[in-house]
């Protein structure tokens, strides 16, 4: 019997080492968009006494996150700057290459990008790759409603390094409205 529960438990451990199945990528089409803007989030509840419980993100007018479908390619920058948050690594996450862009929504457009990032600050993150929703809520009747922006960042070992998801406390970000 002991060496039954050896042999079980050995050949259990073995399956969740290798539980991870490869998996086929999504399709990858961006449509004609085009995003910029700044802003500043604080949230409260990953704020500690060595974080303050903020984040800046920018994606400059000059290097807009842009895609032309007669290409097929985004291109751009993000960076999210001066991280301050609880359960988070500090510092600066800066794209390196845009993977994928699609923004949908006429009225309060929203963009969903992927892509390849470093950070600059306390650690070196070898395979950093970050995902970020921005959603620009303004509207016609020139109320302005906080946008709301989230991200999640990931090492190459698939560790989270960084996330949070909160409406902005200051600045605008611009998405180019779809039809669809």
């Amino acid at each position: 019997m002991k060496y039954f529960i050896l042999i079980l438990t050995l050949l259990i451990s073995g399956s969740v080492a290798l539980a991870q199945q490869p998996q086929i990528p999504t399709l990858q089409v961006c449509n004609p968009t085009r995003v910029y803007g700044k802003g500043m989030v604080k949230i409260e509840s990953r704020k500690d006494v060595r974080h303050n419980g903020t984040f800046y993100l920018y994606i400059p007018k000059r290097d807009p996150i842009t895609c032309d479908p007669r290409t097929g390619y985004p291109r751009g920058k993000v960076i999210i700057s001066r991280l301050s948050l609880s359960d988070s690594i500090e510092g600066d996450i800066i794209s390196t290459y845009i993977e994928q862009v699609t923004t949908t929504g006429k009225h309060t457009p929203t963009v969903f990008i992927k892509g390849r990032c470093v950070v600059k600050g306390r650690k070196s993150v070898p395979g950093c790759r970050f995902w970020l929703m921005i959603a620009d809520n303004h509207n016609a009747r020139g109320k302005r409603p906080q946008d709301v922006v989230s991200f999640l960042v990931f090492d190459a070992s698939g560790r989270r390094i960084s996330y949070a998801t909160a409406p902005l406390l200051e600045g605008n970000f611009w998405i180019q409205p779809t039809g669809y």
